[in-house]
């Protein structure tokens, strides 16, 4: 019997000994095969720069759109080694345009406009370690209140044009070119006007929300 049990332990030592080199010897003779997925999936994108609002069409005087500083944070995630996807949050200190009948410009009461998107950029890489790239993005712009009065030529009458806060959805564009880990890149930003009527005059006061932004910026982590 213990000479049986030592012949079973015998054979099974073998078998697993077989099963533990056999895969061994096998993957040896396969060709390596390249991971498409980068090493280092995640990363972060913190940017700044310059941002100027979009002209409302029509408008002549636009003394009182003002330019300012955007920032922005970008969590992002590479699908693979030429696509990343991430969700953009971003403010835009910017005086917007507010035009009433189209032709008079009224001075803003909302100082920047917030974002949240969702984003997908597809970078190219170059032997030069430049890696141009476009994007696109979808998502939600918040601008706070604008409350405007304005007094009608040749009367007393003052009009109350109480632009309500802004929550709307949009879309970016974007042109950029990353080099180790620092980018520069143009948005442009397309966001729906936020516009109100006054019943009394029937005129309209109309805010454009769109904007154009320039920024530079270093990405943590991710492949390089």
């Amino acid at each position: 019997m213990r000479k049986l049990f030592a012949l079973l332990f015998v054979l099974v030592s073998f078998a697993a000994s077989a099963q533990t080199t056999r895969p061994d010897s096998l993957t040896r003779t396969k060709p390596p095969v390249k991971s498409t997925r980068p090493a280092k999936p995640f990363k972060v994108s913190v940017a700044g720069g310059f941002a100027a609002p979009a002209d409302v069409p029509g408008n002549t005087n636009t003394d009182l759109s003002k330019a300012g500083f955007v920032y922005s944070i970008e969590p992002q995630y590479e699908l693979t080694r030429n696509l990343e996807v991430g969700v953009r949050l971003e403010q835009a200190f910017i005086q917007r345009p507010e035009v009433l009948d189209n032709n008079i410009s009224l001075a803003t009461k909302a100082k920047s406009i917030l974002s949240a998107s969702l984003t997908a950029n597809y970078v190219i890489k170059t032997s030069m370690g430049l890696k141009p790239y476009v994007g696109v993005g979808a998502g939600f712009y918040y601008a706070e209140s604008s409350q405007q009065t304005y007094q009608l030529s040749g009367t007393s009458s003052v009009v109350s044009y109480p632009l309500p806060t802004t929550t709307a959805f949009g879309g970016l564009g974007r042109v950029g070119v990353k080099y180790g880990i620092v980018h520069v890149e143009a948005n442009y930003n397309l966001i729906s006007n936020t516009s109100v009527t006054n019943a009394a005059s029937r005129l309209v006061l109309t805010a454009n929300n769109s904007y154009f932004s320039v920024k530079a910026g270093i990405t943590i982590g991710g492949s390089r």
